[in-house]
């Protein structure tokens, strides 16, 4: 019976430590990104077998300009995958000259629950990065 039990409990650790993580913070994923919005998938197209091209209607611009309104996302059975839906909005940061991809372990990502929350931190940074740049200026 121990010998079950301790089975058991190795087996499902294994599958909680296997989408484990560390996806950096919105703060640091705002800092580091050359633009960020908010988009809704109107249509996805499957690129290749494990590859999905999704092109988004952009709802709010946050930061930068941006070079793209396709996000990328991979056709997965993996628990850890994070599929993309026609319909969502997702929460897109994105460096220019490369295609964003939506991956468990990033900050590109759905949003639908906590909306709200989400979207009064975002306000937040862009008055903050305002605020900096301001500053630079005012001391050149």
């Amino acid at each position: 019976m121990k010998f079950l039990l301790f089975f058991v409990v190795l087996l499902f650790s294994g599958i909680s430590i296997a989408c484990t993580c560390a996806a950096p913070s919105i703060e640091e994923s705002f800092k580091n990104a050359d633009f960020v919005y908010i988009g809704q998938i109107e249509s996805a197209k499957l690129s290749d077998s494990t590859e999905v091209t999704n092109y988004l209607t952009i709802i709010k611009e946050y930061k930068g300009v941006r070079d793209t309104d396709v996000v990328m996302s991979r056709v997965s059975k993996s628990s850890c995958s994070s599929p993309a839906g026609v319909g969502y909005e997702y929460l897109v940061f994105g460096k220019n000259n490369s295609t964003p991809i939506l991956e468990s372990c990033g900050q590109t990502r759905v949003i639908f629950y906590g909306k709200k929350a989400l979207l009064d931190k975002l306000d937040k940074l862009v008055r903050t990065a305002e605020l900096e740049l301001s500053t630079k200026q005012d001391d050149s």
